[in-house]
């Protein structure tokens, strides 16, 4: 997702902050536009992000939920935007099954947004999932079109694909976990 938000970012002439959780991502980030990465595993995500934008950011886009939000909000300019699209923080890292113990805590620490303060502070939180858009088919369609005609015009790259054969989906699901992978996986199947 994050290398799809990125060039888009820069098909809309933005300057665009990466956020990365290991190195070997850096260069990826950067390949695909992004104008400075965060690197996660060796930099304290927040002081780095201050000092790239110390006046704040007109647009944070948060899909690890619970544990960023909230900070995520802080480091809004005024008049920014906070666009949620995803809780990467309330699954389970490895192995499966969530928490339900975990789920509980991190919804009573999930930050609730007053519409009082969005005024006072001139912000916006904006969250969006696009399981629950599938009645909602000609914007999908237009903006799938788009997106298309972009990658068409090679104004978007598609992301390296890593393929796995389907009996071997617990090395692709490990893969996956470990957090090392660039790109998209997919399983196939033999046909025949």
């Amino acid at each position: 997702m994050g290398s799809a938000l990125v060039q888009l970012a820069k098909i809309a002439s933005c300057r665009m902050i990466g956020v990365v959780g290991a190195a070997h991502k850096v260069e990826a980030a950067k390949r695909l536009g992004a104008d400075a990465v965060i690197d996660k595993s060796h930099e304290p995500l927040w002081a780095a992000a201050e000092r790239l934008a110390p006046e704040g950011y007109d647009v944070i886009l948060d899909a690890n939920g619970v544990e960023t939000l909230r900070q995520s909000y802080r480091h809004l300019a005024p008049a920014g935007k906070l666009v949620v699209y995803g809780f990467h923080t309330m699954l389970p890292r490895q192995g499966g099954r969530p928490s339900y113990p975990k789920l509980a805590l991190d919804f009573v620490r999930m930050p609730r947004f007053n519409p009082l303060d969005l005024c006072n502070d001139n912000k916006s939180v904006l969250a969006f999932n696009l399981s629950y858009l599938f009645h909602k088919t000609e914007i999908l369609r237009e903006a799938m079109e788009r997106l298309v005609g972009w990658v068409e015009e090679g104004r978007i790259v598609a992301p390296p694909v890593t393929t796995f054969p389907l009996e071997r989906v617990g090395e692709a699901h490990r893969a996956l976990e470990s957090g090392s992978t660039v790109g998209k996986l997919v399983l196939t199947m033999a046909t025949g």
